[in-house]
């Protein structure tokens, strides 16, 4: 067959909706390099890759059990498309037990992981010609999911070095206009690993009360703080109300292919995220969500702590390896599974570097750009492998350092 002449190409790039040109995006390609050593990995190919937020841990055997009883049980039939009573019930009861609020279980909206919750949470505050403040560096898929409904995403520039506020009334108010309808938070970052302050999130709380605009937190990485504590934004004063949170069991439970994730919020936003859950997904499995509820039950809490100082311990693994790095430039990851790194000391952009690194010493890691155009200069490496993944990665990253 002969390849289609250009205008041919773009006739048919015509038959796509505009929804799925607007979730194409130049950040794409920062996971190009993470899915060739997927790929290479499973040809039992001498690469380490240093890409991905999931950790070497196994799901805990009592989840799993779990799962596997239920499916023995005859639990494979439809769920309430909101999700089982039971898990609604523990998710409202979980976040009770972590902020001390009146949570009720038709507060949760069950979703096949952390993502799909996100996008339900855009799609639910805003649509085509609405704007939503994002705080860079944001997480890959933020830009695309806002842009899907026909928003737009307005970024908001903040530093990287701990020690000093973050987020000041002047920089959100740069950003906003008479089409602003929410802030997208994400606290501890992917991929900055910093943790918002009581003093950031005072200001985003009296902002959003100012304006009258939604706040979606993405805290799926909050059991994972290193350094200080977390603050969800939903537990300042009157907060509760215009607050949607994201999470899931993918971090903190070592679940990340369950898919298995929520939102929390105010009923009003309930009822249309339960009416988008319908469409999406028409409930999640029920095995699954069997297997959620024990894992949110107290005993679960036991289980987090394990894996955050695991983590943690990782982490500091990692800083001491890239501490000997000259020419590599991060601040300390206060929290989630991830070095942000300037490498323009390099003379290379994140891209090329990545795009070296891994074609020299087959060690992968994400560019920058993937979390916005103006990270190009950076690089994420994963801390949530075995300690013998992170040092094999570590002396690649160092011998390819020091060639150049």
């Amino acid at each position: 067959m002969q390849p289609l002449r250009q205008p041919q190409v773009e006739e048919n790039l015509r038959r796509f909706s505009e929804h799925t040109r607007a979730i194409a995006s130049d950040g794409s390609a920062g996971w190009a390099i993470a899915d060739a050593a997927a790929d290479a990995l499973d040809r039992g190919e001498d690469v380490v890759s240093l890409c991905l937020g999931d950790t070497s841990f196994d799901t805990p055997t009592r989840i799993s059990e779990a799962a596997i009883r239920s499916i023995r049980e005859g639990r494979t039939h439809y769920a309430p498309v909101p999700g089982t009573p039971a898990l609604r019930h523990s998710i409202a009861a979980a976040q009770r037990r972590f902020d001390g609020y009146g949570w009720s279980p038709e507060q949760a909206i069950v979703f096949g992981g952390a993502q799909n919750a996100l996008f339900a949470a855009l799609m639910t505050v805003a649509g085509a010609g609405d704007e939503v403040i994002c705080l860079a560096p944001w997480y890959a898929t933020y830009e695309a999911s806002i842009r899907v409904g026909g928003a737009i995403a307005r970024p908001v520039m903040l530093a990287l070095d701990n020690g000093r506020q973050k987020i000041s009334e002047e920089i959100l108010g740069a950003a906003i206009n008479g089409r602003t309808r929410a802030i997208l938070l994400n606290s501890p970052n992917n991929p900055g690993g910093y943790v918002f302050s009581r003093q950031d999130l005072e200001v985003v709380a009296a902002f959003a009360d100012r304006h009258n605009l939604w706040v979606i937190s993405d805290e799926v990485y909050r059991s994972t703080v290193f350094d200080g504590e977390f603050l969800s934004v939903s537990s300042l004063p009157g907060m509760m109300e215009r607050t949607i949170i994201v999470n899931s069991l993918s971090k903190s439970h070592a679940m990340t292919g369950w898919r298995l994730g929520w939102t929390l919020s105010p009923k009003s936003a309930a009822v249309h995220l339960e009416n988008l859950a319908q469409c999406m997904l028409f409930g999640s499995p029920t095995f699954i969500q069997d297997a959620a509820a024990l894992a949110l039950e107290t005993a679960g809490d036991a289980e987090m702590h394990f894996f955050a100082d695991e983590l943690k311990r990782r982490r500091d693994l990692m800083l001491t390896a890239l501490s000997g790095i000259p020419q590599l430039v991060f601040t300390r990851p206060e929290g989630g599974m991830f070095c942000f790194i300037d490498v323009s000391a390099t003379g290379l952009s994140g891209a090329a570097f990545a795009e070296q690194l891994y074609a020299q010493e087959k060690l992968a890691i994400v560019a920058g750009v993937a979390f916005g155009a103006e990270m190009k200069n950076f690089v994420r490496i994963s801390f949530s492998g075995s300690d013998e993944t992170i040092r094999k990665g570590m002396e690649r990253l160092s011998r390819f350092c020091s060639g150049i």
